[in-house]
């Protein structure tokens, strides 16, 4: 009979980051889509009211019709749990660069720095 940490060490899901992160903007894709949001900073754009054009894997697609684009959407995503498919996690991993976790460093922070990061322009030299 195994011990404790032998039956939980074999059911522990390994988290993949770059089919997170492409799954996390596939998400939001499907969201824009969903709700019509497809204007100003939206990732989805509409054209002649019936094409969906985004970016997803580095590719800019073109969709037309909403169902088929949530169906395109859904599928993609499906395919990168799809630990079977390992041509599609492959590009998965090279667009999103990584593989299981683990990350080298911490991610870029956007936005404002804090007050004490910033030079103001009279203390630098010109």
């Amino acid at each position: 009979m195994a011990n404790g940490l032998q039956l939980l060490e074999a059911h522990i899901e390994q988290k993949n980051d770059a089919v997170e992160a492409f799954v996390a903007d596939a998400e939001k894709i499907k969201k824009a889509i969903d709700k019509g949001s497809v204007k100003g900073r939206s990732p989805v754009k509409l054209e002649n009211d019936s094409f969906y054009k985004f970016t997803l894997l580095n590719q800019p697609l073109k969709v037309e019709g909403k169902e088929k684009a949530l169906d395109l959407v859904t599928k993609l995503i499906s395919a990168g749990y799809d630990e079977k498919d390992t041509d599609f996690r492959s590009v998965i991993e090279n667009t999103y660069g990584g593989g299981a976790s683990g990350s080298e460093g911490q991610p870029k922070r956007r936005g404002r720095k804090p007050k004490d990061q910033v030079q103001s322009r009279k203390s630098v030299d010109l």
